[in-house]
């Protein structure tokens, strides 16, 4: 429990808690600026708000100080100090209160939500307690939504708090994270398909689709039908590359073509064979006694010898060109080859086997288009489905939970009114609540009704604190806060209240007030620190 606030700053240096009921007490004037609210902050500071360092007057007018809390478990003191300058930090203090380690505020937090035993699956220990440390300027006082944190906080944020605190959030949580993942995947789905990676048709077109797959099935048919070896077992892919090899082939054979028709010239030239002259050169010398025998010798030697180099050439180059014709022989075997793995026939003429990987390419984006049409629906119909059964779920939930917080109300409610006032009631919607008082006005029951509210579910759950501002309890009539004044004294769990004195209180209430009171401020020197301002 909290035990003691200290601070240099203050007029009365020390505040000291007690369990159960705790008051911080007035004038009965009623008297504002006196510090009511702003000590409910620096109590809200303790259990890790941050409201406080957020007063711009504080800050002002008291200017930089610390702010120690001391807190009591299992007979254990263990003392924390928190600057109104630095939120975010938390200093570890000895029993001389100085500072000896530094935290962080979520480290505090945790370790409060560990001391209090509140551990509750999913809910944060400032989103179970900062609800119910109900001060004006925290401006979560709203008598019409009590299970609100804020103002502007989203309806479905407080309700999920609420059934969080009650305990009651467990058998939701699986369901959620079911119904969230198939929302995820439909989302991711649509995405894919905005961004054109997944075809997106209508059932329209879906429809549309089996109709023309049946028909292109029936122009395979006949294509087949047509020929003596049958295609309907090669798919579209195969059929494509049967096409693309019979382009390969047509420009290899082409090539090839050229490339032999080089060698046969080179072949006939490869007979060539020199002649000579003759033998013997003695019978020229008959006919021409002055030819010079010895010259034409010579020639007939040169002739000899080119006649020599080139047939070296021409069978150099034959040898070369037989080598590249092997090579074109093989590729065009290797392209035989494949097509003979993807076809029957690999002499089926180029134009059949285009028309026939067309009608396959139409018919396999048909069918990728209506796989896509059936997976969208499929993921629509699974995310309708975890949708509807965690709505159904939630709504058990609330109602089972709802039924349990009425009737604590309806009990705390007639100890206050003895069963001459309706009780408050807290009724939920899909996303939403409403707490009203039925078939009565006025602000004095609706604040009453937030009393109620917050006394219901100090009792049904972990909640380790309760504080109350004037603001709410001013309002409420004297015969009604006398009962809730014992209300709040019967609780093991501190409740921290601010009330101004009043003179019509009875006698028993005044002396409930100053018993419980750990602070008493006046106007003058009964401030807050010692002084006012505004």
């Amino acid at each position: 429990m909290l035990s003691e606030i200290r601070c240099n700053a203050f007029a009365q240096k020390v505040i000291k808690f007690q369990n159960g009921l705790n008051v911080i007490l007035g004038t009965d004037s009623g008297t504002n600026s006196i510090g009511k609210s702003t000590f409910l902050l620096i109590v809200d500071y303790a259990f890790g708000g941050k409201a406080y360092a957020s007063s711009i007057d504080i800050l002002r007018n008291v200017e930089e100080h610390d702010i120690f809390f001391s807190f009591v478990f299992n007979d254990d003191t263990h003392i924390f100090s928190r600057s109104n300058t630095n939120s975010g930090v938390v200093w570890k203090c000895n029993a001389k209160y100085e500072k000896i380690e530094e935290i962080t505020l979520d480290e505090y937090c945790n370790w409060l939500n560990k001391q209090y035993e509140i551990n509750l699956p999913a809910l944060s220990f400032r989103d179970a307690v900062g609800r119910y440390i109900r001060v004006y300027t925290k401006k979560n006082c709203d008598e019409f939504h009590p299970l609100h944190y804020f103002p502007t906080e989203k309806s479905e944020n407080a309700i999920f708090a609420f059934l969080k605190l009650c305990n009651e959030y467990a058998p939701l949580e699986i369901i959620q994270k079911e119904a969230k993942a198939s929302k995820d995947a439909l989302e991711a789905f649509k995405k894919a398909q905005r961004l054109k990676f997944v075809a997106n048709i209508t059932k329209k077109e879906y429809e549309a689709n089996i109709t023309a797959i049946g028909k292109l099935h029936e122009e395979l048919q006949e294509l087949s039908d047509g020929l003596e070896n049958n295609l309907l077992d090669v798919n579209a892919v195969a059929s494509e590359h049967a096409v693309y090899i019979k382009k390969l082939l047509s420009r290899v054979r082409r090539a090839r073509s050229l490339i032999k028709s080089r060698y046969d010239a080179l072949d006939e030239n490869g007979e060539y064979k020199f002649s000579a002259t003759t033998d013997n050169f003695q019978e020229l010398v008959r006919f021409f006694p002055g030819a010079n025998i010895a010259r034409i010798e010579e020639i007939e030697n040169f002739h000899k010898q080119i006649s020599s180099i080139f047939k070296k050439e021409l069978s150099a180059e034959r040898k070369k060109i037989k080598e590249t014709l092997d090579e074109y022989d093989a590729i065009i075997q290797e392209h035989e080859s494949q097509l003979r793995a993807l076809i029957t026939d690999p002499k089926l003429s180029k134009m059949v086997l285009t028309k026939h990987a067309d009608i396959l390419k139409q018919i396999e984006r048909m069918q990728n288009e209506n796989e896509a049409y059936l997976k969208k629906e499929k993921l629509l119909a699974q995310s309708k489905a975890d949708a509807d059964r965690y709505d159904e779920i939630k709504l058990k939930q609330f109602a089972i939970t709802s039924l349990r917080v009425n009737t604590e109300m309806q009990r705390i409610n007639d100890l206050i009114y003895n069963g001459l006032y309706q009780a408050p009631q807290l009724c939920f919607t899909n996303s939403s609540y409403r707490f009203f008082t039925p078939d009565d006005t006025g602000t004095g029951i609706a604040y009453k009704g937030l009393i109620v509210y917050d006394l219901a579910m100090l009792t049904l759950t972990k909640l380790p604190i309760l504080v109350h501002d004037s603001v709410i309890l001013k309002q409420i009539s004297d015969d009604a806060i006398e009962r809730i004044m014992e209300l709040y004294a019967g609780f093991d769990k501190q409740v921290i209240i601010a009330l101004d004195k009043q003179s019509s209180y009875s006698s028993a209430t005044e002396k409930t007030l100053l018993e419980r009171a750990i602070l008493i401020l006046s106007p003058g020197g009964g401030e807050l620190f010692g002084r006012s301002w505004g």
